[in-house]
């Protein structure tokens, strides 16, 4: 008797998908098997994102064939999606922070959740089925608690407990896409994510999307790697190295970077100075100088005030007492036009909400601080800010190439390039505030961005950082200053410490 062979959970053959006259996924074929972890990478605009809309049934492809645990799928919307047994966690998360964690395990039920056929709630039901996920995945959390009174990384527990609640009458492996589940997680956070990662090839199998090329080298059995829409690489994790991964996402070697040792002129009058300065709730007695040519690296934990500290010195939020000097004059009124009008630029966290407008074409967005450099007379010219935005898609190699596309349909990579283009535009720029600015890119866009603050530094501009990690810090600052529960704890010139390691900082921090 011959035995039974089991199909893969996922088969892709020849998939092909075009918007427009861009090709985005070419003739991609893979398969996945039962329990097993595979990483997708590569660069900003490779075709990843289209590549998970197929599979979570946004996107129906051109041409190709699709198969979940042996049966050909042809997707019609992400219900069609969940009910194959495709669930997604996305990277930004959509929950809803008002409804309890069983509310929002709920809403992702294929029957709409929350009503019994007679119309009416069955919340016994609801918080059973809810503890029952939470179960599958081995995660302790009570399903009455409020979204809202989590932390993030329970949330993110709460997105993976909704992807894996496919309908049971499927059968079956459940195929778990996590994409970029770590973007914005604490060290601590991380562990506790990859060990629940660990445990979901018990039953389901996974699909990492993650820009942290170590982080998929520990994760993932196995590795592909996509470049122009292309699976170019895939192998196992046990036989690749990061170094070749990155050659293999960029087309190029890494460049090797080395730490700061420079020392900063600190008798001249600084870019930025800061004294005392104080939010309630948020940070208190805070001061430091950023001199011209200086990285500052903002270095704490979420809760550690850095983020709400940025906001403040853009004007974007009020401060309770202290002075900002900016170019050795101290300002009142602070607001985020006299910040711009100062020569401030701020790069946001969160770009999609604050950094851009994502129904403007690219080139409206780099002309919209500083509208002036594409006007003729009082009216912006479309043929200038196409040029002025070319500029810079050239420098900051910005795919697609085209700089009359709206900015949301750009990749995320590729967005906070936009998004940076808008501020080094400025001739006058002296103080550049950057929260997260490699936040969502792959290593080869995060080399070409810190190249570009470098250059900023070079041509006389301070540079304050929030960095991603610590390794970041690291690499890019020349003075790091360590945050804990709103306070500065610890501060490093560069210069002075060859020796200052993770380890050090962590302490600082915690």
């Amino acid at each position: 008797m011959t035995p039974t062979i089991e199909p893969p959970v996922l088969r892709l053959t020849d998939i092909t998908c075009s918007f427009g006259p861009v090709t985005a996924i070419r003739s991609v074929s893979l398969e996945i098997k039962r329990g097993e972890v595979v990483g997708l990478v590569g660069e900003n605009g490779a075709g990843k994102s289209s590549l998970l809309k197929i599979l979570s049934g946004i996107v129906t492809p051109d041409t190709g064939r699709m198969e979940i645990n042996g049966a050909v799928c042809n997707f019609r919307g992400p219900k069609d999606a969940f009910r194959a047994g495709v669930g997604v966690v996305h990277q930004e998360q959509a929950l809803f922070t008002n409804l309890t964690v069983a509310e929002n395990i709920d809403q992702h039920r294929s029957d709409g959740g929350m009503m019994s056929r007679l119309g009416l709630q069955s919340w016994s039901r609801v918080n059973r089925d809810a503890q029952a996920a939470l179960d599958k995945i081995g995660v302790k959390l009570n399903p009455r608690a409020r979204i809202r009174d989590l932390s993030f990384v329970d949330r993110q527990m709460v997105e993976i407990a909704r992807a894996v609640c496919i309908d049971p009458t499927v059968g079956g492996t459940p195929l778990i896409i996590l994409d970029e589940p770590t973007a914005v997680l604490e060290r601590e956070e991380t562990a506790v994510l990859e060990r629940e990662i660990r445990n979901l090839k018990a039953f389901a199998s996974i699909i990492f999307v993650s820009h942290r090329l170590d982080e998929i080298l520990r994760v993932c059995d196995r590795v592909v790697v996509m470049r122009s829409g292309q699976l170019i690489l895939n192998k196992a994790t046990a036989a690749v190295s990061k170094d070749e991964l990155f050659h293999a996402m960029a087309g190029r070697d890494a460049q090797v970077v080395h730490r700061s040792n420079k020392r900063i002129a600190t008798d001249a009058t600084p870019a930025l100075a800061v004294r005392d300065l104080c939010r309630k709730g948020h940070y208190r007695d805070v001061s430091f100088e950023a001199h011209p040519g200086q990285i500052v690296a903002l270095v704490g934990s979420n809760r550690a005030g850095c983020g709400s500290l940025m906001r403040g010195l853009f004007g974007a939020e009020a401060f309770d007492s202290g002075q900002i000097a900016v170019g050795g004059r101290n300002v009142s009124g602070w607001s985020i036009s006299r910040a711009v009008k100062a020569g401030l630029a701020y790069v946001p966290a969160e770009r999609k909400v604050e950094g851009m407008v994502g129904g403007f074409s690219a080139a409206r967005n780099i002309a919209l601080v500083h509208p002036g450099q594409a006007a003729v007379g009082p009216f912006l010219s479309p043929a200038r800010c196409d040029g002025m935005a070319q500029t810079w898609f050239d420098r900051l190699d910005v795919h697609p190439n085209a700089v009359s596309l709206a900015l949301g349909s750009f990749s995320g990579g590729n967005q906070q390039k936009v998004v940076m283009a808008k501020w080094l535009n400025s001739p006058a720029m002296k103080v550049f505030l950057l929260d997260h600015p490699l936040r969502g890119l792959d290593p080869g866009a995060a080399q070409t961005v810190n190249a570009q603050i470098r250059q900023s530094c070079a041509a006389g501009a301070a540079v304050v950082l929030i960095p991603d990690t610590i390794e970041e810090a690291l690499e890019m600052a020349d003075t790091i200053i360590v945050m804990r529960d709103g306070e500065i704890s610890a501060r490093h010139d560069m210069a002075e410490a060859a020796a200052l390691t993770v380890e050090t900082i962590l302490e600082a921090m915690v």
